[in-house]
Parts: structure tokens; sequence; C-alpha cells
């Protein structure tokens, strides 16, 4: 990858060449221009992409008492609601009829 010298732009490249937008071009032989400027994605093909729905959620657990339900599981996560000096916040998601709530700490 190349910067233009008179902008200092990132330079792309268009039919062969690199171009900026400030005009500047220059030629750079085909295996520079894959070299430089051709990316590949992933090509591991066994990668899987894992679905979860509510059923299956992937945040820690605790033992609580749901005010609404009375279920007694619950997943929890911490949030930095406020400035970074203040304590985050905590919160509770019931397993059973999904009510959330802030914990008391």
């Amino acid at each position: 990858m190349e910067f233009c010298p008179n902008c200092g732009s990132m330079l792309m490249p268009e039919d062969g060449v690199i171009k900026c937008s400030c005009g500047f071009e220059k030629s750079l032989s085909d295996d520079d221009l894959e070299e430089q400027y051709k990316f590949e994605g992933e090509k591991n093909k066994d990668l899987e992409v894992i679905v979860t729905d509510n059923n299956n959620v992937a945040l820690p657990t605790t033992r609580i008492t749901c005010y609404k339900c009375g279920g007694t599981k619950g997943y929890w996560w911490t949030v930095q609601t406020r400035s970074a000096d203040e304590a985050p916040t905590n919160f509770i998601r019931c397993a059973k009829c999904g009510n959330t709530w802030r914990s008391s700490n």
C-alpha cells in the first residue's frame, strides 16, 4: 500500500496504475499490484458460525429470585453506564420469563 507524496491520501489501484484523488498517478507492475492491493478472505471451509436463540444464552448464570415469576436462575452481565471513575452497573435477566433488572450491589 502506498500513499500520495503530494497530499498523503492512500493510493488506490485503477486500470493497472495507482491513482490519487488529487491527480497523482503511478504505474505499478501486475505483481506489485497483486502483492500490495489484493486481499483474500478466510478460506477455512470447516469454520462454523454458531447461531443462538433465547434458549441458548452465552452469559454466566447465578441463583436469583425473580420478583415477577419466582424463577430461580438468572443471567448476568456488567455494563459501564457512567464515567470510568464510577462503578459499573450489573444487570440480571430471569432465565424463565426474561424479566431484566439492575442488581443492587
